[in-house]
């Protein structure tokens, strides 16, 4: 029997309040304020983090809202942290167009960190990310169904996979393949889908992931409505089961509301026996609740310790019980998976 522990964030996508105070001589550093992230993020055999916006950095001029590009720093301190992958299929990819993508890619593989969903090529995206640990072959896969009509060029579809109008049928493709290429043991779909600030997924959310289920995927990480969503295992057509979180929310951002700062680290078991056999069980998540204002400096903390030193959540627009906010947080996440443990 082997057995490793996956670990994946939601989104880390950085507003100019946020890096315009984080520059220390010249360069910019996150490592004090994401503190809480190294020890969640190192304690993944796998980690994914979905990065959602370029860093392309400041060669191509530092952007925020509506429109992002972020500083190299930002990745390096997410590959020092122990991010094994970032996924990079999202609405903001195309934001400074193909030369941003391609900047940021050229970024990204100078400080060595993996990234999957929008490439610099043809042969870029036909190549298969597949990390191998204890024996267990995983491979994850990026797409996004959102673009707001920043969409590649039609001659160069690599520069951003893509969900369009709720079709998996590209996804089915590329799982067919995956598996006749590579035959690995657990495939991970992360989706850019759902609705922005939607605390429950709509109904087109959860058609998608269905999809995605009945194409191959073992386990599906949701992103883009910025806010934790449910996870629900879907049994699909094939017999067989899928994890699905429907949204990981924020992991690092300058967004302002309760529930746009609080996210998590989702941690899953995956074994496999002597057979072959392989089964995910244990889901849980540490939340995290990034203090959102500069007086504060947008410091992260693990939710668990904040509560405990502070019985009101105070945010711009209100101030909140904190007991009543992780209970709120415990039904809602839970209610289709009762064995999701918050911590």
């Amino acid at each position: 029997m082997s057995q490793i522990k996956l670990t994946a964030t939601g989104d880390v996508l950085l507003h100019s309040r946020v890096y315009d105070i984080s520059k220390k001589d010249g360069k910019y550093d996150f490592r004090d304020k994401m503190a809480p992230a190294k020890k969640l993020l190192q304690d993944g055999d796998i980690s994914v983090v979905n990065l959602e916006s370029i860093v392309a950095g400041e060669e191509l001029g530092l952007i925020s809202f509506p429109e992002f590009n972020n500083p190299v720093e930002l990745a390096e301190n997410l590959k020092e942290f122990g991010t094994d992958i970032v996924t990079n299929a999202n609405n903001h990819s195309l934001d400074l167009g193909e030369e941003g993508v391609l900047k940021s890619i050229e970024n990204l593989e100078r400080i060595g960190l993996p990234y999957v969903g929008s490439h610099k090529s043809k042969e870029d995206q036909q190549k298969f990310r597949i990390i191998e640990k204890e024996g267990i072959k995983v491979a994850i896969l990026s797409y996004t169904a959102v673009t707001l009509g920043k969409n590649p060029p039609k001659n160069k579809p690599y520069l951003l996979n893509r969900i369009v109008a709720g079709s998996t049928k590209e996804v089915r493709r590329d799982i067919e393949r995956l598996k006749k290429v590579e035959s690995p043991d657990v495939v991970i779909v992360a989706a850019h889908f759902g609705r922005e600030y939607a605390l429950n997924p709509p109904a087109s959310q959860v058609d998608i992931a269905t999809s995605l289920s009945d194409a191959g995927a073992d386990i599906v990480l949701g992103h883009h409505p910025h806010v934790l969503q449910p996870a629900q295992w879907i049994l699909n057509s094939r017999g067989k089961k899928t994890f699905v979180i429907y949204s990981l929310g924020n992991f690092y951002s300058g967004q302002k509301g309760l529930y746009r700062q609080i996210g998590g680290v989702l941690s899953l078991n995956i074994s496999k026996d002597e057979n072959g056999k392989v089964t995910i069980n244990q889901p849980e998540m540490d939340l995290t609740f990034v203090d959102a204002n500069r007086k504060n400096n947008y410091q992260m903390h693990l939710l668990s310790d904040y509560i405990a030193k502070n019985p009101y959540i105070e945010t711009d627009h209100d101030k909140f019980d904190s007991l009543e906010v992780y209970s709120e947080l415990t039904e809602r996440l839970t209610q289709w998976m009762p064995e999701f443990k918050l911590k």
